[in-house]
């Protein structure tokens, strides 16, 4: 991932992600466990999620 962390940037968090696809934060952590979901960054602790990674992910998710 290439972006840079400015104040700029609206980093999102699992709780985020959970709350717009509509499932749960566990969820979401267990995809990050698994290596299933977007690419992400640990701050001081503290998991976030660029945009542009989450919209690459969706991307290349297979649609039925």
């Amino acid at each position: 991932m290439s972006e840079t962390l400015g104040p700029e940037s609206q980093w999102l968090t699992p709780e985020d992600l959970a709350h717009m696809w509509q499932v749960s934060p566990g969820t979401i952590a267990n995809w990050r466990t698994n290596k299933k979901g977007p690419e992400f960054i640990r701050i001081g602790g503290l998991v976030r999620y660029s945009p542009a990674a989450v919209q690459a992910w969706l991307e290349k998710q297979p649609t039925k």
